[in-house]
């Protein structure tokens, strides 16, 4: 629950992922792949985080180019660190091919990090990570009904599969939070603007 604003969640999830790669003597996998249709916020993400971004095609109706992603997936594999994809796009689409894309940048060792900007379309009808999505952060003020930070004060909170968990931000307030493996604190909070929260609790429970 640490970042501040969706961008802070994705510069958060990257560097656990850069960690995972560290934890495995991987430190050399520092390319990271981000489809045309990506929002603006991505390719920023992964050049914070030292991570050099290859372009992948869509195709006329505004898929996400499997074909090219595996090209660039085959050609980057040594150093192949992660794909950024949003999911559904900015324009509306859902990806029929996402689980093959996820399949084929894990296939080549890397690590799949969704923009949770839109996850409003998909509450209560799919999870990131039953399709193969490795990391995500959510949008709160998009899906969870929190106003609009504009950078901060937001709420980005970070989600991710297990095996990326001991690599998210720490904090020296928090118990377990200055570990080796855990990057460090990305918000001077260690629940970033936590007095936002109780929005999305009641949301989520009247929601049912």
């Amino acid at each position: 629950l640490q970042p501040n604003s969706g961008a802070q969640g994705e510069y958060a999830g990257l560097l656990a992922i850069r960690a995972y790669h560290a934890s495995r003597n991987e430190t050399h996998r520092d390319i990271c792949l981000i489809p045309e249709s990506a929002h603006g916020t991505n390719p920023a993400s992964a050049q914070m985080c030292g991570m050099k971004v290859v372009v992948t095609k869509c195709d006329a109706n505004g898929n996400v180019d499997v074909e090219d992603i595996r090209r660039a997936a085959e050609k980057h594999s040594a150093n192949l660190a992660a794909l950024m994809i949003t999911y559904p796009s900015t324009h509306g689409v859902f990806e029929e091919d996402v689980v093959e894309i996820c399949d084929i940048v894990h296939q080549h060792g890397g690590q799949v990090y969704t923009d949770g900007a839109n996850m409003n379309a998909l509450v209560g009808v799919a999870k990131p990570g039953k399709w193969g999505s490795d990391v995500s952060h959510l949008n709160l003020h998009k899906t969870f009904c929190i106003p609009h930070g504009g950078g901060g004060p937001g709420v980005g909170p970070v989600a991710c599969k297990a095996h990326l968990a001991p690599f998210l931000p720490g904090h020296f307030a928090l118990a377990g939070g200055s570990s080796a493996q855990r990057i460090g604190a990305v918000s001077a909070a260690p629940y970033g603007s936590a007095s936002i929260l109780p929005i999305s609790w009641m949301y989520i429970t009247m929601m049912g």
